[in-house]
């Protein structure tokens, strides 16, 4: 799938891939800077990893760290 198709594909625009791109978005969500997905992930939020064992990267869904947010806070999502 090239960028061009990507940028119009509603699922690739969803997924963060990493850590740094978890914390801008956490961030852009109103949690401090200094928030960590990996203890996130290990505390239950919907952040999963690429890879078995321990390896690969750490990723998450927008749309879903939206809902898990707004469920933890009693907002209504839209």
């Amino acid at each position: 799938m090239s960028r061009e198709q990507a940028a119009h594909d509603p699922i690739a625009g969803d997924l963060l891939v990493g850590a740094e791109a978890i914390r801008a978005f956490l961030v852009h969500l109103g949690m401090p800077e200094r928030v960590d997905p990996y203890y996130l992930k290990r505390s239950g939020w919907p952040i999963g990893n690429t890879g078995t064992s321990g390896g690969g990267k750490i990723i998450a869904s927008k749309r879903r760290l939206e809902r898990y947010t707004d469920k933890l806070t009693g907002r209504e999502h839209d």
